[in-house]
């Protein structure tokens, strides 16, 4: 692991770096139980596309994170931190200086840092640990400080626990994970947990809008609400499986939901063809730039993208498919969620495109990163176990708070058009396994119209 200098807590560099990121909205004067952080895409140009644990990475090459921004110590330090519910600890960066790339060195800065010797309120908890993100790593010493609720005058989280980073490897910002936290994964209470128990939300459950690929505004991640006007229809609701490691309930708990299919829709058509033996469990996961799924539904893209299979497992396309008016669809229940080609296609530079999932490796975890995540509208509910789910569309801003009533959020419909929507009109959908059945009932009606005539 390529490390950056590890010191002593109260001999951490000062470098503080002015954040580019939208302040989080104030709430003041607005109906309370909620709070508001604007998300923003970046490029990394770190080297290497950054997975899950236990996955090898795949592409060498760019990634993209979500970060928004957030206010540690006193007086306040802004700090941008990527946006991960695929984790659960938050940790940031005290310095860039010694970052191991001049990218890392460059992406750090621009995201802020916090020092621990410019607070007065930072507590040495003496504890340290390493935390792994499949291809990178960060060895991190725990601290508590207080973090400023934004758009209020005087109100902090105290004591809140995190981690700055002390060694890391290829992870350019700092990460806020908002998975399972206190009595879940961990011992102590993580951001989401401390916001519920401050009263600052009703409950553990937040929003996550993550806006068009080629938009850089329109995300949104809300804890203890959601906005109205950021997705089309109803909110479908869904159990949070426990933990899945090969039809297992073991592991960390993350957010699981089981997947129906996966299908496609090619350009010209409007019937989804869905894949067979595409039903498994899948993990929601902000943190994660691609999706990973089984082998076989690669497969299976590789053929309808008609895509060249490149010797790490990726699925290189023209990027001018990305234009095309397709649709990759995902089902869940009665709910299909439809990813245009546009926000599906990952474009690496100007000459390289690629589909974006990859096959899982051997024993790891199925997923579906932000490829999917832009077309989705998500509602994360720890406190009963439910994941929400429409389709991401934008039509403005109408945020609203979330009551912590199990079941509460499938009460509020989107106030956007399907037009409004990044997916194409709505269409049927066929299973691939009956287009032979199908196509027999066609030709009948054939016959038999040839016989009446």
């Amino acid at each position: 692991m390529t490390r950056l200098a590890v010191l002593p807590l109260a001999a951490l560099a000062i470098r503080a770096s002015a954040s580019v990121l939208p302040q989080a909205i104030p709430r003041d004067a607005i109906e309370p139980g909620f709070l508001s952080f604007p998300v923003v895409h970046r490029r990394n140009h770190v080297g290497t596309l950054i997975r899950r644990d236990d996955d090898v990475s795949l592409i060498n090459a760019s990634d993209v994170s979500y970060l928004f921004q957030i206010q540690i110590g006193t007086p306040p330090q802004a700090v941008d931190v990527v946006l991960d519910t695929g984790s659960f600890e938050l940790w940031v960066d005290p310095t860039c200086s010694a970052a191991p790339t001049p990218g890392e060195v460059t992406a750090c800065n621009s995201a802020g840092t916090y020092n621990p010797d410019s607070s007065s309120t930072v507590v040495d908890i003496g504890l340290a640990n390493v935390l792994p993100y499949g291809k990178g790593k960060v060895e991190i010493a725990y601290v508590s400080d207080s973090i400023v609720v934004p758009g209020t005058s005087s109100q902090t989280l105290k004591n809140v626990v995190f981690g700055v980073g002390m060694a890391s490897e290829e992870l350019p910002f700092g990460i806020c994970g908002v998975g399972h936290g206190y009595n879940y994964n961990l011992i102590y209470r993580n951001l989401v947990d401390v916001l519920a128990s401050n009263g600052v939300t009703n409950s553990k459950a937040f929003s996550v809008a993550l806006g068009s690929q080629s938009a850089n505004n329109g995300g949104v991640v809300i804890f203890g609400g959601l906005d109205t006007k950021k997705f089309t229809g109803k909110l479908y609701q869904f159990a949070n499986l426990p933990p899945q490691v090969e039809g297992t309930a073991i592991g960390p708990w993350r957010y699981w939901i089981q997947m129906n299919s996966v299908g496609i829709t090619k350009p010209g058509s409007r019937v989804s063809v869905a894949y067979p033996s595409s039903s498994i469990p899948v993990v929601l996961d902000t943190g994660s730039t691609l999706s990973y799924l089984p082998a076989s539904i690669i497969q299976q893209l590789a053929s309808d993208f008609s895509a060249t299979i490149q010797s790490d497992g990726a699925l290189q396309v023209p990027c001018s498919t990305a234009s095309q008016a397709g649709s990759v669809d995902f089902t869940f229940g009665s709910l299909t969620i439809h990813v245009p080609y546009k926000e599906f296609i990952w474009q690496q530079d100007s000459q390289n495109c690629y589909v974006g999932a990859l096959p899982i490796a051997s024993g790891g975890t199925a997923l579906l990163g932000d490829s999917f995540l832009r077309s989705a509208y998500v509602v994360f509910d720890q406190t009963n176990q439910n994941i929400f789910l429409a389709q991401y569309a934008n039509c403005g801003q109408n945020e609203q708070t979330l009551p912590a009533d199990a079941g509460a959020a499938a009460n509020f419909t989107g106030q956007c058009s399907s037009s409004s929507s990044s997916s194409a009109a709505a269409r049927g959908t066929v299973r691939g396994d009956f287009w032979a059945v199908l196509a027999a009932v066609a030709f009948g009606l054939q016959v038999c119209m040839l016989f009446l005539l």
